[in-house]
């Protein structure tokens, strides 16, 4: 179930032109929480072996594009930012760095739900 709670909440963030920019930013924040504490709860980082050393890499992978999603739209936020009473310049940079680790993103979450295909099947049966 809580598998199901961090996919909404990614879904959620992921789509600010359902969700409006506020809601896409505060839920990104979460999402971000949500996912750090999904890769603690699984374990996400004792990988060994062939396999094992793929998923650890490929979850640490996930995790940092996340966080660099995170605190690139922190940094061009137009409703945390001024929430908490601040400003940041270099939305040249921080803009674009946001589109490209989100893109990134999407594309590993992708992959990881693909290497994770035969346990949602068995959870699904279940």
């Amino acid at each position: 179930m809580f598998d199901v709670v961090v996919l909404v909440g990614y879904l959620l963030s992921a789509n600010p032109a359902i969700t409006g920019i506020p809601v896409h930013e505060w839920v990104g924040l979460g999402a971000f929480v949500l996912l750090a504490a999904h890769c603690a709860a699984r374990g996400m980082w004792r990988g060994t072996g062939g396999k094992g050393l793929g998923l650890t890499v490929l979850n640490v992978l996930v995790l940092l594009c996340t966080a660099l999603c995170v605190v690139s739209g922190v940094m061009v936020s137009g409703t945390v930012l001024p929430a908490l009473g601040l400003f940041a310049d270099g939305y040249y940079f921080w803009d674009p760095l946001h589109a490209v680790a989100a893109k990134m993103l999407l594309a590993l979450l992708l992959v990881h739900v693909a290497v994770h295909i035969p346990w949602i099947a068995g959870a699904l049966k279940k």
